[in-house]
């Protein structure tokens, strides 16, 4: 059941990572398109990248859940 927990608080921390990227796209998109930089348009991308990946672990999670165990 710990393992299940574990899995629990890093997706619940890998969420919370993703809301905060999540956050700053919009700020970085608006540097990238008023700078002319190419180090913004490459920090945007970085978000973009980052995002997806947690997205991508988080749809490849263990399966289970307490619940599921507990039946």
């Amino acid at each position: 059941m710990s393992v299940i927990q574990d899995n629990d608080a890093v997706a619940a921390r890998l969420l919370a990572i993703r809301e905060q990227l999540t956050t700053e796209v919009w700020s970085t998109a608006v540097a990238a398109a008023t700078s002319g930089h190419h180090e913004d348009i490459r920090d945007l991308v970085k978000l973009k990248v980052d995002i997806e990946a947690i997205d991508f672990a988080l749809g490849h999670r263990p399966a289970g859940t307490v619940d599921e165990d507990e039946r």
